[in-house]
């Protein structure tokens, strides 16, 4: 699957909102330590402009929190 440009920045808001939402739900893992975590990756990834990066965090962070795109 390749991210277009003009809705990538739509299912990174969303990706990102969604592990907001999961980190909120969190009972037996510090659900502070994971919300800090998600927002720095977030944060470090903010600047990338190239596509081919863009999609392979996307593609990194979705299989490895497990959320399956609606």
């Amino acid at each position: 699957m390749t991210i277009p440009s003009l809705t990538s920045r739509r299912l990174i808001l969303r990706l990102y909102r969604d592990l907001r939402r999961y980190g909120s739900q969190l009972q037996f893992t510090d659900q502070e330590y994971f919300l800090q975590r998600v927002r720095r990756e977030f944060d470090q990834n903010r600047t990338l402009c190239d596509p081919k990066e863009i999609e392979f965090c996307y593609k990194v962070i979705q299989s490895s929190c497990m959320i399956e795109e609606n």
